[in-house]
């Protein structure tokens, strides 16, 4: 008998604490955690945290997200790291479709304090899933291609304006925590996926990379 990859046990896990989630988001049992976590958010609120979290939010809207899909689509292309795009394409494409299908499924209410305005429905967080890809993606190219200082600080940075922008979204009341937190699940499982199909590709030792920023 083959061992099983630690990778495929990791995504199965995910994925049952992904359908547990949302079972339990259905029956309501954790909107009193919604609340809490929200209004511990809300003690923090200030200007300055205001306007640094509406910048992060602001660009993983729609406009911000493609805007930033498009400049490192083309900086890659230009590089000829077609694998890159390719990624970076597949992925935003599966996190968006995934993302309506649950939206339309569960039509979840967005939460009652929101004080930006919103409109769709809350269940999952469109904004923190599409960082999550977007900013994911590029930490899984800059693991491949990048072999010097500036290799972590990057990662650090991709990893940061995730966090910050799930933040946001319950900072700003546009969604509970739990519908941040599924689409942080749905990532990492697009993610590991993905991770998977690279090692597949090229290698999970690849020789390519190169000793600058991507």
């Amino acid at each position: 008998m083959k061992r099983i990859k630690k990778e495929y046990i990791i995504l199965i896990i995910l994925l049952l604490i992904f359908i547990l989630l949302s079972i339990f988001v259905n029956l309501g049992k954790l909107d009193n955690v919604d609340e809490a976590i929200y209004n511990f958010v809300a003690n923090f609120k200030c200007d300055f945290l205001t306007r640094v979290l509406y910048v992060i939010t602001q660009l993983a809207s729609t406009i911000g997200i493609i805007s930033l899909l498009f400049i490192f689509c083309v900086y890659f292309l230009l590089k000829k790291y077609y694998f890159s795009v390719k990624y970076l394409i597949l992925n935003m494409l599966a996190g968006t479709i995934i993302v309506k299908v649950l939206k339309e499924l569960f039509k979840r209410a967005r939460p009652a304090w929101k004080w930006i305005v919103q409109g769709g429905f809350s269940y999952p967080s469109g904004h923190t899933i599409s960082a999550m890809l977007l900013y994911g993606t590029l930490i899984l190219i800059i693991n491949k291609k990048v072999n010097n200082k500036f290799k972590k600080p990057l990662i650090i940075i991709c990893s940061l304006i995730i966090v910050l922008t799930g933040l946001s979204r319950i900072y700003f009341g546009a969604h509970f925590f739990t519908d941040v937190l599924a689409s942080m699940i749905l990532g990492c499982i697009i993610l590991l996926i993905s991770s998977l199909f690279m090692n597949k590709e090229y290698g999970s030792n690849d020789k390519s990379k190169i000793k600058k920023t991507i």
